[in-house]
């Protein structure tokens, strides 16, 4: 080829990249297909590839990058984006050699360390991801990044001093990092400190997009006498459940409360007596002041070891129908966490382990949103269905005993006082304080097992059938 012929390459290549740069696909994978058709060019193949990441074609990225990768193997660049395509496909082993390969050619480039770190991350090798982020740090002393999953992978390490070290540095860099904010308060709230915690936890309200403009003042602790309050909705029912005893609380001054919630909370908010209106848009009625449900605990300066707490605060009607065999222990199960949730899998226990923890004294009702009749376990009588949490909550209230994972059931259960065995994964949600090792300082019924190894269930379960065998029931 010509040196001519190469500017006319070069030329196009650049194009090409300026297309990306705008997110002209189109444009960029034609000029791309262009140059190849007059000959193999590694660029031209990287660009491609770069294109199906972002189209989410992976297996396609992964292909031209290869391409890129037999022409000129010493450019790292090359073996970046072949990492970045393993990792979007989840393919984090394959990252890691990707990544690794990288660092080979030019062991400099922080970014390149801080992806391979976050690889170790999700393969859960902890120690290896810890020494990638030191690595990227050391490159790039201000990089947030991997200060930020620096203290998430010591939270889940149990290392939660230098895991809230490694927030507060994120923090010093970039002080309005919203993000290293809240990841700092929910460390400091699973371990107790409330106070911090709370503190914290205020900036979630930074990552949400919601609009005020329609809102009066904001409750900050006035006088709620004569006012009407209007609690607004987090798109959380799990969250409403939780927070919602704070607004009985202050129902008390003799103010009016509005609640906001979603669809499917509207009838069981509805039918507690001490609420005065529900709504479920943001055609907000008149009232004195607002406050998002979760900011309760942080203007109420709320301790959970220092406050009484009364049960159930949630109310139904609780007359047992005689739906279950009273001869035997009617028991609630959910296996599946939200499927939205980033801990999911962590959080959520494969059916199987289940299988021999019950006996014929057990009357086993599966709970499980995401269970079908062609998925139901043998060793469960029943599925049941709801369409909202008045049903679920009717159904609970007739059970012995819930067990269950980090679910919306479990804080209807806890919320109506029902006896309830939560299975917790090693590093669990912030509401469930590490210092409570068997109990939950939210729910007096509860009895809480915790995994003891990530990604082992098996003692978990054993704790689970010991404790069925004790359980004193009717």
């Amino acid at each position: 080829m010509t040196e001519e012929q190469d500017n006319q390459v070069q030329q196009e290549i650049n194009k090409a990249i300026n297309f990306l740069g705008q997110n002209k696909f189109l444009e960029a994978e034609n000029t791309c297909l262009k140059i190849i058709n007059s000959g193999d060019n590694a660029d031209a193949y990287h660009i491609l590839s770069s294109i199906k990441i972002y189209q989410q074609e992976f297996e396609d990225s992964i292909k031209y990058v290869r391409k890129s990768i037999a022409i000129n193997d010493e450019n790292p660049g090359y073996h970046v984006t072949l990492g970045c395509a393993y990792s979007a496909k989840e393919d984090y082993e394959s990252s890691v050699t990707a990544f690794k390969s990288a660092i080979k050619i030019n062991n400099k480039i922080a970014q390149v360390h801080f992806y391979l770190g976050e690889s170790y991350r999700k393969l859960k090798k902890y120690n290896d991801a810890i020494s990638s982020f030191y690595k990227t740090t050391e490159l790039s002393p201000d990089h947030v990044g991997a200060y930020l999953l620096l203290g998430v992978v010591y939270q889940e390490k149990k290392q939660f001093d230098l895991s809230i070290q490694a927030f507060q540095r994120c923090i010093e860099i970039m002080p309005d990092y919203a993000e290293a904010h809240l990841n700092l308060g929910l460390c400091y709230l699973l371990v107790g400190d409330y106070e911090n915690g709370w503190s914290e936890y205020e900036w979630r309200r930074k990552l949400i997009k919601k609009s005020d403009d329609k809102l009066s003042k904001e409750w900050s602790g006035q006088n709620l006498e004569n006012k009407t309050l209007l609690v607004t909705d987090e798109g959380s029912d799990g969250n409403l459940i939780h927070f919602i005893r704070f607004v009985r609380e202050l129902k008390k001054e003799s103010c009016k409360v509005i609640i906001q919630c979603s669809e499917e909370a509207k009838t069981l908010i509805q039918n507690q007596r001490w609420i005065d209106k529900v709504i479920t848009s943001d055609d907000y009625p008149e009232h004195d002041f607002y406050i998002p449900i979760g900011s309760l605990m942080n203007v109420m300066k709320y301790n959970p070891n220092h406050h009484t707490q009364t049960f159930p605060y949630i109310d139904v009607d609780t007359d047992k129908k005689g739906t279950y065999d009273v001869d035997q222990l009617n028991v609630g199960l959910v296996f599946e966490t939200d499927r939205n949730s980033n801990a999911h899998d962590d959080e959520s226990i494969a059916p199987r382990l289940f299988k021999n923890i019950f006996n014929k004294q057990h009357n086993i009702i599966c709970l499980d949103r995401y269970m079908t009749k062609e998925t139901l376990p043998d060793y469960c009588n029943k599925h049941v269905s709801y369409s909202n949490l008045q049903e679920l909550s009717e159904v609970i209230s007739e059970l012995d005993l819930i067990i269950t994972v980090d679910h919306l059931v479990a804080h209807l259960a806890g919320a109506l006082n029902i006896d309830t065995i939560l299975l917790l994964p090693c590093v669990p949600n912030w509401r469930w304080d590490m210092n409570f090792r068997d109990t939950s300082v939210w729910y007096k019924s509860f009895r809480v097992i915790r995994q003891q190894t990530p990604g082992d269930w098996t003692p978990a379960m054993s704790k689970l059938s010991n404790h069925l065998s004790g359980f004193k029931y009717g």
